[in-house]
């Protein structure tokens, strides 16, 4: 974590909040997830949103450090703002994700399987969404939402 992104953690209420960003990208059938090594859950590329930085930059830095590619903001749609409430080994979260959606980027598109730049415990796989379904995936609104292109909210209170 940098010292400049958004996140607090208060010991005292074992609870962590973030202001982070994600993106969805989509090639025909397929959505591009990630996974950690020590997590048996996958989720999309993503990370926090730095002070003084808007959330399209944010995702535009976060892809460029996880995958070296460069998106355009005229790529990017945001689709989702999302409030957040779960439990994360131990501790209570509360994040505020806002998520971007990109379609068929030439890049992004020919890395079928690739690990992470910045983690090496991370690897980025292009998903069949018929497999979606019965896939654990964080957060699970990511198996509706990856073939909407309408901006809307959502409270999720686990």
């Amino acid at each position: 974590m940098e010292k400049n992104d958004i996140s607090y953690k208060n010991e005292e209420f074992k609870t962590k909040f973030n202001f982070r960003v994600a993106l969805i990208a989509t090639n025909g059938d397929k959505i591009l997830l990630q996974k950690s090594d020590k997590d048996d859950y996958w989720s999309l590329i993503g990370g926090r949103v730095r002070l003084n930085e808007d959330t399209k930059s944010a995702i535009i830095r976060e892809i460029l450090e996880e995958t070296g590619v460069t998106l355009e903001k005229s790529e990017l749609s945001l689709i989702k703002v999302i409030e957040n409430f779960f439990t994360y080994k131990d501790t209570r979260f509360h994040e505020i994700l806002y998520i971007y959606k990109v379609d068929k980027n030439e890049i992004l598109s020919i890395m079928d399987e690739f690990k992470t730049l910045d983690k090496d415990c991370v690897i980025n796989k292009w998903i069949d969404t018929s497999e979606l379904e019965n896939m654990d995936i964080r957060p699970a609104i990511v198996k509706k939402c990856y073939s909407d292109n309408t901006l809307s909210s959502e409270l999720i209170i686990e």
